[in-house]
C-alpha cells in the first residue's frame, strides 16, 4: 500500500475529571478534581488517523518569550515534525516490528517522547496491527491496574483524617480495584516530622484493613523521607503487618542512601520492592544506572507519554536482562495515557501494573477495552485501538481546536 502522507493536524485542551477531590503530596499542594488532555489528532491523505498527547511539552510554560509550554510552539514543532511527512518514515520496521527510530527523527523523538506514541500510532494503523506487535509482541492478554487516587485525603476532610483514605480505598475496592497505591511522605513539609511518620503509619494500616489482607498495597513517598532514613526505618518496622508491595521514591536517588534502604529492608525482614526514576531524562542519569548496575532498584518509572514508545522500547531491552521491571509512570496523562500505558505493558514482560488515575470518560469511543477484577482487557484494534467519539468531539470540544493544514 503507498505510503501515506499527513496533511492535517489539530490540538484541543480536553477537560478530565477525577472521580473526587485529590489531596496533597509530599511536595506538592492539592491536585484537585479537574486536568487536561492536551489531544493531538494527525490526519493522512488516505484517511488515517493517529493521536497522541502534549501534556509533557504545554505542562511546562514559563513564559510566553519560551516556544515550551504554548498553543504556538506547540503548533510549530509539530508542523516541523510531521506536517507534510509520510506515516513510513518515522520509524524503522523489520519483520512487522518497530526497531528503532529513522535517523532524521532520532532527536525529535528523545526530547518529545509523546510525538513517538504518534509515530506508532500512525504506522500501526496503516499497517493494520496494533501498536502491542509493533513494540515486540503480544505477551499478557489483561494487564492489572492499581488505584493511584490515595493522595492526603485525611486532609480534604481533616475530621476524619486516616479513615477518609481508607474509606476511599474501600470504594475502590468495591468498584473492582484490587490494588492500591498510597501517598506517603508527610515528613517534614506538611506536619512535623514524628506526627508525619505517625500519619503515614496510620494511613497504611488503615488502608490494609479497609482493602484486605489479599490485596496489593505500595506506598509512595514523593521523596518525603529526604535526609530521615531513621524515620524511614522506624516506617518500614511499623508497616511490616501491611506487607507492602513496593516503596517508591522514599528519598532521592542516591546510591549510598538506597543501599542504606536495601539494608533496612533486609534486616527488618520486608519483601517490598524498591523502585524510582520518574522524572529521569535521555539518556538514563549516571545515578539511575548506578542503581541498576548494583542490584538497588527492582524497578524503573519513567513517565510511559513523557519518555514515549521509541524511548521505552530502548529501555526494556537495558532494563529485563538486569532483573529491574519495566514499570512506567502514569500520572497526569488522562484517558490517552492510560492507554498508552496499557499497550506497552502487553508487550513489556516484566511490566507489573497500570497506574490508573480512574478519569472519568470524556472524549474517547466505547471499544473492546473492559476492567473487571483488577485488570484491563489489552485493545485488540490497529494502533493504540483508540477513537475520538466525534460526536461527542463536536458537541463538546470543537470549538477548543487549533487546526493547521
Amino acid at each position: 500500500m503507498p505510503s501515506q502522507t499527513i496533511t492535517e493536524i489539530t490540538v484541543a485542551p480536553i477537560p478530565v475529571h477525577y472521580p473526587k477531590q485529590v489531596g496533597k503530596v509530599a511536595f506538592g499542594d492539592y491536585i484537585g478534581s479537574e486536568r487536561t488532555e492536551w489531544l493531538v489528532r494527525a490526519r493522512t491523505d488516505g484517511g488515517l488517523e493517529g493521536l497522541t498527547l502534549a501534556n509533557r511539552f504545554m505542562g511546562r510554560f514559563t513564559s510566553f518569550d519560551s516556544a515550551t509550554g504554548t498553543m504556538s510552539g506547540l503548533l510549530a514543532l509539530l508542523r516541523e515534525v510531521f506536517l507534510g511527512s509520510t506515516v513510513d518514515e518515522f520509524l524503522e520496521v523489520s519483520d512487522g516490528r518497530a526497531v528503532g527510530v529513522h535517523d532524521a527523527y532520532v532527536q525529535a523523538f528523545q526530547t518529545h517522547g509523546w510525538m513517538s506514541i504518534l509515530a506508532y500510532d500512525l504506522l500501526g494503523r496503516a499497517m493494520g496491527v496494533s501498536c502491542v506487535d509493533l513494540l515486540g509482541e503480544r505477551l499478557k492478554d489483561r494487564i492489572p491496574a492499581y488505584d493511584t487516587t490515595l493522595f492526603y485525603q485525611d486532609f480534604v476532610n481533616p475530621e476524619k483524617g486516616a479513615a477518609q483514605v481508607a474509606d476511599d480505598a474501600a470504594g475502590a475496592r468495591n468498584d473492582g480495584y484490587t490494588a492500591f497505591k498510597i501517598k506517603i511522605g508527610r515528613v517534614g513539609r506538611w506536619m512535623t516530622p514524628q506526627a508525619g511518620l505517625e500519619r503515614d503509619v496510620e494511613v497504611v494500616m488503615a488502608v490494609r484493613e479497609a482493602v484486605g489482607p489479599d490485596a496489593t498495597v505500595m506506598v509512595d513517598g514523593n521523596f518525603g523521607y529526604d535526609h530521615r532514613l531513621d524515620l524511614l526505618e522506624d516506617f518500614v518496622r511499623e508497616t511490616l503487618p501491611a506487607k507492602l508491595f513496593w516503596m517508591e521514591e522514599m528519598v532521592s536517588a542516591d546510591v549510598g542512601d538506597y543501599r542504606t534502604m536495601r539494608r533496612i529492608l533486609d534486616r527488618l525482614g520486608s519483601t517490598a520492592l524498591l523502585v524510582c526514576g520518574e522524572e529521569d531524562g535521555h539518556p538514563p542519569g549516571q545515578v539511575f544506572v548506578d542503581l541498576v548496575g548494583n542490584g538497588l532498584i527492582d524497578g524503573y518509572q519513567p513517565d510511559i507519554v513523557a519518555a514515549g514508545f521509541s524511548r521505552w522500547h530502548e529501555l526494556k531491552q537495558w532494563l529485563e536482562p538486569a532483573g529491574v521491571r519495566a514499570q512506567p509512570r502514569n500520572f497526569g496523562n488522562g484517558n490517552l495515557g492510560r492507554r498508552a500505558a496499557l499497550v506497552f505493558g502487553a508487550s513489556a514482560q516484566s511490566f507489573v501494573s497500570l497506574e490508573d488515575e480512574r478519569f472519568l470518560p470524556n472524549v474517547y469511543a466505547d471499544d473492546d477495552v473492559t476492567f473487571r477484577d483488577g485488570a484491563y482487557s489489552v485493545p485488540t484494534g490497529d494502533g493504540l485501538g483508540l477513537a475520538v467519539d466525534s460526536d461527542v468531539y463536536q458537541q463538546k470540544y470543537a470549538g477548543l481546536e487549533v487546526r493547521i493544514t
